[in-house]
């Protein structure tokens, strides 16, 4: 089965509900906004009182809003015809209101965001009458950052620990035991903005546990908390749920909620359990604006 961008192979390509729009298609791309561009932003700038200015808020994103404006022409009025009727149909609204991966590539980076149709321009002047026509498709995805494709998934186990050590009598050379081994990811975002990591824990194992090492944050779980063998439990920072693969959710179970992101660059991420089973996996996308 294919992946989200699989189809796409060269710069200034989009794909969207597996068509391929853009360069080196029946949609020629003659603009892309909105995916190289910063979304509007909002603030919670405060008015000083009695003074000059603003005291400084929290700066966040607006939904991004990308808008692709193409040019349809083709050699006979039935290719026409087809391309026009393939663009009505990847941009008819669905009755759900669950986004779709839009993925798009620009200067050799393939990204994606979680978007949906919201808008759609196919002009009629009289050159539309003789396959020739230019028009427009608009997208908005609630959550503005652009996902790097593909996406990551280290992983690592509890800590193991070392073992043998020095035996006596001493003799040269020296024979050390084995550190301590594993428990620890080194989890790199290679984009310009904060990725938010969904983690996979997969059983068996009792009560586990999420720690940054570098900030102390960490996601803890009860004490009686146990994942069987093979069970598989979901933490989305995005939305902060904790799901089992069953789609049940655990978040009951979740103790302690210092939820983080993953700055730009490397983040040291430690995973412990009480009885040092299972396994963590940080799924992420290396995430820029």
């Amino acid at each position: 089965m294919m992946a989200a961008g699989d189809l796409i192979t060269t710069d200034g390509q989009i794909e969207w509900r597996g068509t391929l729009l853009g360069v080196d298609t029946a949609f020629g791309l003659v603009q892309l906004e909105g995916w190289q561009d910063l979304p509007d932003m909002r603030d919670g700038d405060a008015e000083l009182a009695n003074q000059h200015g603003y005291q400084p808020g929290q700066l966040l994103s607006d939904r991004r809003i990308i808008t692709l404006s193409f040019e349809l022409g083709e050699r006979s009025e039935a290719d026409f015809r087809a391309a026009e009727l393939e663009l009505r149909r990847i941009t008819a609204p669905d009755e759900n209101p669950a986004e779709e991966p839009l993925v798009v590539q620009w200067q050799g980076i393939k990204a994606m965001v979680l978007a949906r149709c919201t808008g759609r321009l196919i002009p009629t002047p009289v050159e539309y009458h003789y396959g020739l026509t230019r028009g427009a498709i608009q997208w908005r995805a609630t959550n503005p950052r652009l996902l790097h494709l593909p996406q990551q998934s280290p992983s690592t186990t509890p800590p193991v620990a070392g073992g043998g050590g020095l035996l006596w009598p001493l003799t040269w050379p020296l024979v050390w035991g084995s550190a301590q081994s594993g428990g620890e990811l080194v989890v790199t975002n290679d984009g310009n903005a904060h990725a938010q990591p969904t983690w996979r824990i997969t059983g068996p194992c009792t009560r586990p546990v999420i720690r940054n090492a570098d900030t102390g944050a960490e996601l803890v779980f009860d004490d009686s908390y146990t994942l069987l063998d093979g069970q598989q439990l979901l933490l989305s920072t995005e939305d902060r749920s904790v799901l089992l693969s069953s789609g049940v959710s655990r978040s009951n179970m979740l103790i302690r909620r210092h939820w983080f992101t993953l700055p730009p660059g490397p983040t040291r991420v430690r995973f412990e359990t009480s009885d040092g089973g299972g396994q963590l996996e940080c799924l992420y996308h290396h995430t820029s604006f």
